[in-house]
């Protein structure tokens, strides 16, 4: 079976000798990129890399073309276009998650969900959090490193638009970029919307087709207020959040970090208010089964949660998704069976775990 590429960017601190990229800053700013793309031997629990390619970083150079970040996105956009034309999802993980974790999370992602038959390519945002489980300290400390990595996000987005405006109509790959954050991802998100608004409020334009945020660990009022997520549908055609009731990881934020309650356990606080673009679908029925201890991580262990995103990704009508159900008292839509056994088990290094 042929590898699976996973393309990333990342603020965090280069490690050349270990072929990887640290829990620190980038030692030339906190929203200073590196670029680049690693190949997985597939596996349905434990992909191998067997590469890292990182782009280089050349100080000085105007041409576009000729940075890290055009090369990445010139073979990125190659992709999409070659062969069967094929969408991106952008993915942003959560906290105490390492760099190889969230590049091996981005490979079961690209091995697990397709769009009309059609397998998607990954592009991993990965920011510095500790990855490791220091009771209380690490969340606190991922929690302000996901705050700063804000801008870092924002200018990536940015750099993306420029270059899609940039683009002739003969160069178009005419396929979808999505975005999907898990968990601690969400407050990352929020501050890199933020950091457009401060930049220039017009920079909210329509990046992403879809935007996916599974177990986001934010508060459940965050549409109701420009200064969290309320802007947000602005810069995707859909967004659906993905919640869980049972949700330990969460709950351990709501209640011992004191942090209001979470939008990644019940969904918006008052679902009169969210804008129509905004669909809210209730997984407390499969994430058990896909993650047993926590419930948290469910997005990533679930083939119901792979097929519902592929569905999303896929722009499947509301009312025909074929496994879910509509509640009409909570206007939420519910996932309604796990199709068969989790045959995808995330390693620890690729998983937020909760802290007390």
């Amino acid at each position: 079976m042929a590898s699976v590429r996973v393309f990333f960017a990342t603020n965090r601190n280069h490690i050349p000798a270990k072929q990887t990229f640290g829990g620190a800053f980038n030692p030339d700013g906190v929203a200073a990129l590196r670029f680049g793309y690693a190949d997985f031997a597939p596996d349905p629990k434990r992909p191998v890399r067997q590469a890292l390619v990182v782009y280089p970083d050349k100080k000085g150079v105007q041409d576009v073309a000729k940075m890290g970040s055009g090369m990445f996105m010139t073979d990125l956009r190659a992709v999409m276009a070659s062969g069967p034309k094929t969408d991106t999802l952008v993915f942003i993980h959560g906290f105490n998650v390492t760099f190889d974790g969230a590049l091996q999370a981005g490979a079961l992602l690209a091995q697990s969900l397709s769009v009309e038959g059609r397998p998607v390519n990954i592009v991993v945002f990965s920011w510095p959090s500790d990855g490791k489980a220091i009771p209380l300290m690490s969340y606190y400390s991922d929690r302000e490193d996901a705050r700063v990595t804000g801008p870092a996000v924002a200018r990536a987005f940015l750099k993306f638009r420029d270059y899609v405006l940039a683009l002739k109509d003969s160069e178009y790959c005419q396929r979808n970029v999505h975005l999907l954050v898990h968990s601690m991802g969400a407050y990352v998100l929020r501050n890199a919307i933020q950091a457009l608004i401060a930049k220039d409020q017009n920079s909210l334009t329509r990046l992403f087709d879809q935007i996916l945020l599974a177990a986001p660990d934010e508060d459940d009022d965050t549409f109701e207020h420009d200064t969290k997520l309320r802007l947000l549908p602005r810069i995707g055609r859909q967004v659906t959040v993905y919640f869980n009731p049972r949700d330990k990881g969460l709950l351990v934020s709501d209640k011992t970090k004191a942090n209001p309650d979470r939008l990644g356990s019940d969904g918006p606080r008052m679902v009169d208010l969210i804008p129509k673009k905004i669909a809210c679908v209730d997984c407390r029925i499969v994430s058990g089964a896909a993650d047993p201890f926590v419930e948290h991580s469910y997005y990533i262990r679930s083939q119901a949660m792979a097929a519902d995103i592929s569905n999303v990704l896929a722009d499947h009508p509301l009312d025909g998704f074929p496994n879910r159900e509509y509640l009409p008292r909570t206007r939420n839509w519910r996932i309604a069976t796990e199709p068969g056994p989790t045959t995808v088990e995330v390693p620890d290094a690729a998983v937020a775990r909760p802290q007390s």
